[in-house]
């Protein structure tokens, strides 16, 4: 008997290549991301003296990192908790029920 996958786990799994890095940046990303990183990546590479990738490796953990905010639920709904002394209003409640639902794309 084989195991099948589990249909309901939405949760993207971290790259660990930069095969997996670009495709991810591609599918779950903000519009731009993919660009921003190849440029990003770019520069880096042809900054960096031979021998020494840490500014590229800085690149690609932040991405990474961008990535997995945009992709985890906790980090998302953390956007629509009240910032400091804000007090609660219908229309903020509006809106903060529009971007957890993904309407502001």
């Amino acid at each position: 008997m084989t195991t099948q996958p589990d249909h309901q786990d939405t949760a993207v799994p971290r790259p660990t290549t930069l095969h997996e890095l670009r495709t991810a940046l591609s599918r779950y990303g903000l519009p731009g991301d993919r660009e921003a990183f190849e440029q990003a990546l770019a520069a880096a590479l042809d900054s960096s003296p031979i021998g020494d990738l840490g500014a590229v490796a800085e690149v690609i953990a932040t991405y990474r990192h961008r990535l997995v905010l945009r992709t985890s639920p906790e980090a998302m709904a953390s956007l629509t908790a009240p910032i400091g002394g804000q007090k609660w209003t219908p229309a903020a409640d509006a809106f903060a029920r529009l971007r957890a639902a993904g309407g502001d794309r």
